[in-house]
């Protein structure tokens, strides 16, 4: 992996986290790639499940306001 790719994905893990800055979110990256790119997934995954609620919620939402 690249400095550049490094980087990156550090930036990534950093953004928006409570835990990781920047400059630790790097030594992660550089330490235990794996496990950067598991917090990253996991994220994503996480993104999606709230998405989708929000889309379920909107559909019921939407159901209601018709049965009424």
């Amino acid at each position: 992996m690249t400095e550049r790719e490094q980087r990156e994905i550090a930036r990534q893990v950093a953004e928006g986290s409570d835990v990781f800055d920047f400059d630790r979110a790097l030594k992660l990256v550089q330490r235990r790639p794996a496990d950067a790119e598991k917090i990253l997934r996991m994220r994503e995954t996480s993104k999606r499940s709230r998405e989708e609620f929000a889309r379920a919620r909107e559909r019921r939402r939407i159901a209601l306001r018709e049965l009424l």
